[in-house]
Formats: C-alpha cells, sequence, structure tokens
C-alpha cells in the first residue's frame, strides 16, 4: 500500500460522524490527504456543502462523491459502499428518503425499549443529537450518556443498542444486490465495506458473485492475514482494492488517514468507471 493519499472511508454529522463536512475537509488538509470520500450512511446530504466549501475556498483537494448503504443478508449486516456515484440522481434520493424514514421509525421504537428498560429519553433531543440529519443508534448513545446511563456509545452498544441486547430492534430490510444495482444506476462504483468484519464468509463469495466492483481491502480492524487474504481474492477476481479508516471524529476510534490508499487506486477506479 502507497504510504500517503486518500481516505474512502470517512463520515461526518450527516450521518454518525462528529465533524461538520467543513471541518473534516480542513482536518483532511492538515494532515496533508491528497483527496478523500465522505461515505455517510445511507445518506449523501454532506456531498453537496463539502464540494461548495472546496469550490468557494478554491482547495486543492479531491472529494469523491460516496455513501455507505447499510444492508442486511439473512442475520449478517453488509455494508456496501458507493464511489463517484451521481448524488443528486432521483433515484438515489427516493430511495434515501425512504431508508430514513424507517431509521426514524427504528430509532422510535428504540426509545420505546429504553423506557420500558427504566431509560428513558426525550426522542426530540436524541435527533438534536442527530444534528437535523439521519437519525442512528450512535446518537441514541450519545442522549444515553448525557443522561448518564453509559458512559461511552461502545458501552450503550454492548449493553443496550447490540443485535441481542434488550434495546436491539432490527432493521429495516434493504438487500446487498439491491444496493449494488442503485449504485450503478446512479453511475458509481459498488465495493463492499470490511469484508472482515463479516461473520460468514461465504456471504463475502455471494456478494462478488452480485456484481460488486471492489473489496476494502485495507481497513484499521483489519489482520495482517485478512489483508492479505482479502487482496488476493480482489486480485483472483478482478476486483478493485480500496481503503479507508471508517473515521466518525477525532475522539471516535480511528483517526482520519489512518488507513490511505494511492493515487494508482484512484486511477484503477476512474478506469472502471470509464471502461463500465
Amino acid at each position: 500500500m502507497e504510504d500517503m493519499g486518500f481516505d474512502l472511508h470517512v463520515h461526518t454529522t450527516a450521518s454518525d460522524g462528529k465533524l461538520a463536512p467543513e471541518e473534516v475537509i480542513r482536518l483532511a488538509l492538515d494532515l496533508g490527504l491528497e483527496g478523500l470520500s465522505i461515505t455517510d450512511h445511507d445518506t449523501v446530504n454532506a456531498i453537496n456543502p463539502a464540494l461548495e466549501f472546496i469550490s468557494r475556498r478554491r482547495i486543492s483537494l479531491q472529494l469523491i462523491p460516496g455513501i455507505e448503504l447499510n444492508t442486511e443478508a439473512g442475520a449478517n449486516e453488509i455494508h456496501i459502499l458507493g464511489y463517484y456515484l451521481d448524488h443528486n440522481n432521483e433515484l438515489l434520493l427516493l430511495k434515501l428518503q425512504e431508508l430514513k424514514r424507517s431509521r426514524d421509525e427504528r430509532a422510535y421504537k428504540i426509545v420505546a425499549r429504553l423506557e420500558e428498560l427504566g431509560l428513558p429519553l426525550d426522542l426530540d433531543r436524541v435527533r438534536e443529537h442527530a444534528r437535523g440529519e439521519v437519525v442512528g443508534r450512535p446518537h441514541i448513545a450519545d442522549a444515553m450518556i448525557e443522561k448518564g446511563y453509559v458512559r461511552s456509545r461502545e458501552e450503550a452498544f454492548e449493553k443496550y443498542l447490540d443485535k441481542g441486547r434488550p434495546a436491539y430492534v432490527s432493521r429495516y430490510k434493504f438487500p446487498p444486490r439491491e444496493a449494488i444495482e442503485l449504485i450503478k444506476r446512479c453511475g458509481g462504483l459498488a465495493v463492499l465495506a470490511h469484508p472482515g468484519l463479516i461473520d460468514d464468509p461465504n456471504l463475502v463469495a455471494e456478494i462478488i458473485s452480485m456484481g460488486i466492483d471492489g473489496l476494502e481491502v485495507y481497513y484499521p480492524q483489519h489482520s495482517d492475514e485478512q489483508t492479505s487474504y482479502y487482496l488476493r481474492l480482489a486480485e483472483e477476481n478482478g476486483l478493485l482494492i480500496t481503503g479507508g479508516s471508517d473515521f466518525h471524529g477525532p475522539d471516535e476510534g480511528n483517526k482520519l488517514g489512518a488507513v490511505q490508499i494511492g493515487r494508482s487506486s484512484i486511477t484503477a477506479m476512474q478506469k472502471r468507471l470509464h471502461s463500465s
């Protein structure tokens, strides 16, 4: 992997990140990144503000429009990254509105379960933590921290919000094949996010058979063995090789630029786009 360049897995306040799009761009500049992709969960609301900020300030940073679609296959949560997609596409925006409604309904149900457990939360306050954007479990966790029920997002998930925990509510069933097709219909490239976090290794082969364009080979939680395995798997199947930090904020896990890919990987992605 080349030493520096692009971080292709970055979140903002549009989903569950802690920094606004402009703040992410400033941080990327401070770190000397050549480019990045904002890949918020089930929303593209940060893309236009980020592009406008870059244009207005005449910043020499390449921003690749992206998204991370949360899907499910059986009992497994599968995340599909989309790159270079038309983020203003009407078909995409309609689907994202549908996903947002389902997230809002899920948040309501989770808050109701927490109240039954003796941990009441104000749903409006949860929405304030989401800063008007997509409401997710991390925002519920933030409201729980504020009330003193837990000390961190990790504790909130481990005790209450993860699958199998007392306040867990299953999400809207969005199959990975549909997500891959949606990204491609919007002119983008579909990449399987952090395959090493998928419990069932057979699912990775299934996703490849669905027409995925690439694998997120380089990821902070991948072991050296996993990285080598997915690199080989990508090469054997003619897939693009990507990587990113999964950045959520300065005090939230992985640092921006903790994983980077070089210009050659970006060039390969652009060639795939032009040949499709």
